[in-house]
């Protein structure tokens, strides 16, 4: 929900900040500046203090006796006492130098242990009971009476062997206190706010670097494909060197440490502000006729069936890009081969983008479109691996579904941007692919894995995206006939 409502309002702010820049001309101080924002608002989160976590109950038992104890006390120590809870032990070890070979067991019996019952702690045990608390020194600590096991009432509970018994305990009421920390919402607004604008800003970015490369080759010439190469690079060189940092410097990993990652993004943005403050190029502004131009821009049918395709494929692409990496996690993947795979993807198309710009050109822009459609449907088979080093093969068709259908997209905006509006155009398409259709696919997913989990939610989402094949010729027709429209303006807009 987060992801869906942050993009709701990237796509506003992104189509602003495109606006601001045709109405004014200033593509490179407004791409610096959303650059710089990002980068910085990003590794703000970093900053952010974290929420306390609720302290761990730990069950210790010996012959003598048992004690549940508290990680640390908190607010609601005393509200616990003489309340009926339910409990489950579990990761049971022994804790000395030499513990016994046999399985930990406890007993549980009506007046001593010559009448207990021995209990194999291998798996969970649950049980109910009446906690008494109390506190020493700065230790919080509880213990049971009336227990109840299977129906049964027992009145004490103790641990045959000399060597003492530990166990996780899990089930322990919350604390609901007012003032209690680990109910602060704190931190969560904070990361919310500061992710929200900096997502903005980057997605900006990406589109004023868009916006930025069209009014390059315009004005001096060039292959899109080739330009887009050099972003695949960054692409495949970027996430690869992040995981490598990630798995390095995270000391816990159950719990990996993101932070070298953003620093690094820090240092790239920082090496690249000299290359652009050396661009040199001049764009055409929409001048006093802006809303005129903007009116046109909204209410052309081949713009409208535009956003439509490169929304239906933008929630393709946000339904894989979101959970992919989760259900490869749950096949066992290391941080580094997910990194890995958008290396190998775009390692892959890298040689081709030297010749796609004469693919798009020969197969057509709405043929370019139904092939990357269609595509995704075959992702599906990835379902059928069991070890996530075999997604290798399913990144190359990323060649499909990414590169060339984007340099299509990218390719169509001076097409069917309206005169002194090409920031606009790109920023509307980017900000309907990347943010609008990535958010759709992103709630679409995690509706689906959450109902019928990760493997059911692929085979679900990718057979909805298998259309008929009479709908698929529609869909063909309507964009062939938006790409003869799109070429009679642009002949039109040369004219003028």
């Amino acid at each position: 929900m987060l992801r869906v409502y942050n993009t709701d309002v990237t796509e506003l702010c992104i189509v602003d900040k495109s606006l601001m820049a045709d109405t004014f001309g200033t593509y490179k101080l407004v791409m610096v500046a959303n650059m710089i924002l990002s980068v910085l608002l990003h590794v703000a989160l970093l900053y952010i203090p974290s929420r306390p976590l609720a302290p761990s109950l730990t069950f210790t038992c010996d012959p003598e006796g048992y004690h549940l104890i508290w990680q640390s006390c908190d607010l609601c120590h005393e509200h616990r006492n003489h309340t009926q809870v339910q409990l489950t032990l579990e990761n049971c070890k022994y804790q000395c130098e030499t513990p016994p070979e046999e399985d930990p067991r406890i007993c549980l019996g009506v007046d001593d242990q010559s009448h207990c019952i021995a209990l194999n702690l291998t798996d969970q045990i649950l049980t109910n009971g009446t906690v008494v608390s109390w506190l020493e020194e700065d230790t919080c600590s509880h213990t049971w009476y009336d227990l109840m096991y299977e129906d049964k009432v027992f009145q004490g509970l103790a641990c045959p062997s000399q060597c003492s018994l530990e166990c996780q305990v899990n089930g322990a009421p919350p604390c609901n206190h007012p003032d209690d920390p680990t109910n602060s919402y704190k931190t969560f607004w904070l990361y919310f706010g500061i992710r929200m604008v900096g997502t903005f800003f980057m997605s900006s970015a990406f589109t004023m670097c868009d916006a930025t490369t069209l009014a390059l080759l315009k004005q001096h010439g060039g292959q899109l494909g080739i330009q887009r190469l050099y972003t695949l690079l960054g692409f495949s060189v970027g996430p690869l060197l992040a995981g490598f940092l990630v798995d390095k410097f995270s000391t816990n990993s159950a719990v990996p440490d993101y932070s070298s990652s953003l620093y690094l993004g820090l240092v790239f943005v920082l090496l690249q502000l000299p290359l652009v403050s050396r661009l040199h190029f001049t764009v055409d502004m929409a001048g006093d006729n802006v809303m005129r131009h903007l009116a046109k821009l909204m209410t052309r049918m081949e713009i409208n069936v535009f956003l439509v395709m490169i929304l239906l494929q933008g929630s393709n692409w946000g339904f894989i890009e979101s959970f992919l990496f989760v259900y490869l996690k749950e096949l066992g993947a290391p941080t580094y081969l997910l990194g890995l795979t958008l290396t190998v993807g775009n390692i892959v198309g890298a040689p081709l983008m030297i010749i796609l710009d004469r693919v798009v050109d020969k197969l057509s822009r709405p043929v370019v479109f139904t092939i990357s459609f269609l595509t995704y449907s075959t992702i599906i088979s990835i379902l059928a691996i069991s070890d996530p080093w075999l997604a290798f093969p399913f990144e190359i068709l990323e060649v499909f579904t990414s590169q060339l259908m984007w340099l299509a997209a990218l390719s169509y905006c001076p097409i069917l941007a309206p005169r002194g509006l090409l920031a606009t155009m790109t920023g509307l398409a980017g900000s309907v692919h990347y943010s609008l259709g990535r958010g759709a696919g992103s709630l679409l997913g995690g509706v689906l894995i959450s109902t019928y989990g990760t493997t059911s939610a692929f085979r679900i989402f990718e057979e909805e995206e298998e259309l008929p094949e009479e709908q698929v010729e529609e869909k063909k027709s309507m964009l062939e006939k938006s790409s003869t429209l799109g070429s009679t303006y642009e002949m039109a807009a040369i004219t003028h």
